[in-house]
């Protein structure tokens, strides 16, 4: 697929990108063989992986998030069972595998309930004599909710105000005063404009402190408003573990698109997890080993791998809402449309070739 794109930097230039070849007309692409137009567009330099048994951590982690974002359990508990395991040969993997789920509550389901409840374990399952099966149980518990991508959650419609806003910040790479941006976000969100809340919201979270200036800020508004799902996300979650989510902004963004109109029906929605429940699912997935990482967990991305589906980014996201659509099912062994499920909504598209 030929696209003719507008220069991000200079409205009178235009770039031919060649998405299936991974070949743009771009400056850059000679000189580094590839560029910021190719991954606009949904293209991405594989990293090459050789799938085993034994994948490292970083691959392991993103089984672990790819398995929960597509719903599979099993396969989501037997990477963190495998992750586990480098609790005693790695420093800081049991924080860092705790902290994913932390995010995944958020990056992956619009259960706010759930959300709470894992904030509320969140320390707990740092325990260095923690059971693994209580964190198999929270695990579960994020999955058993609908994930973004099924009409049940609301979520296609937040995944897609993201992609719109993520791609008009790639037209506004101008320098951004902080206080001007967060006004901006604010009547965005008096408009109702997810797209454009969250543009400023991704905007402002790209500058040093912006999190929690635009956390205080959001805090204001729906104090006002009485919003009190943002309430939620920002009081029970973000203001309590906020430094140690690092620069990951899922509980703000959710809280902005909540802000303007959002909505969920699963948004209370608080599933048990038994003990038993959690037990044979662990002593199944102990039962699986040795067991070769899939091709679709890895990403080329966050670890070393060649499959983008399933990646974490606004559009690679929408395409998934789409996968779902066509399939009325998520199955990454299903035959993926590219030129179908993935949308060049947002981009400045002149013509194709």
């Amino acid at each position: 697929m030929k696209y003719v794109m507008q220069s991000f930097s200079r409205l009178d230039q235009r770039y031919v990108v060649d998405k299936a070849e991974g070949h743009c007309s771009c400056p850059a692409f000679p000189r580094e063989g590839w560029c910021k137009h190719l991954e606009a567009v949904g293209a991405y330099r594989p990293r090459k992986v050789n799938l085993t048994s034994r994948p490292s951590f970083s691959q392991a982690l993103s089984g672990l998030v790819k398995s929960i974002r597509v719903r599979n359990i099993q396969e989501a508990v037997y990477w963190l069972g495998y992750c586990w395991g480098f609790r005693e040969r790695i420093n800081g993997t049991q924080f860092r595998t705790v902290r994913r789920l932390l995010i995944g509550a958020a990056e992956d389901g619009h259960s706010v309930s759930v959300m709470e409840q894992m904030a509320e374990v969140f320390q707990p399952l740092l325990a260095k004599d923690v059971q693994l099966e209580k964190v198999v149980a929270e695990l579960v518990r994020i999955c058993k909710v609908p994930n973004w991508w099924h009409p049940a959650s609301g979520g296609p419609d937040y995944i897609y105000a993201g992609m719109i806003a993520s791609r008009e910040m790639l037209y506004h790479r101008e320098a951004i005063q902080v206080q001007e941006a967060l006004g901006q976000m604010e009547r965005a969100i008096d408009a109702g404009d997810s797209a454009k809340a969250l543009r400023w919201a991704m905007l402002v979270g790209n500058v040093e402190s912006g999190l929690s200036l635009m956390a205080t800020r959001l805090l204001g508004i729906a104090t006002v408003r009485n919003h009190q799902v943002a309430l939620r996300l920002l009081r029970n979650i973000y203001l309590r573990h906020g430094a140690k989510l690092g620069g990951d902004n899922n509980f703000i963004t959710q809280a902005v698109w909540w802000l303007c109109g959002g909505d969920s029906p699963v948004v209370d929605e608080l599933p048990s997890v038994s003990d038993e429940e959690a037990t044979g699912l662990l002593d199944a997935a102990r039962s699986m080993y040795p067991h070769v990482i899939p091709g679709w967990c890895c990403d080329g991305i966050h670890c070393a791998g060649t499959d983008v589906r399933y990646a974490g980014m606004w559009d690679r996201m929408y395409a998934v809402c789409r996968q779902f659509e066509y399939y009325q099912r998520l199955d990454p062994n299903d035959e993926w449309l590219e030129a179908s499920f993935y949308s060049m909504d947002g981009h400045l598209l002149l013509r194709r070739p």
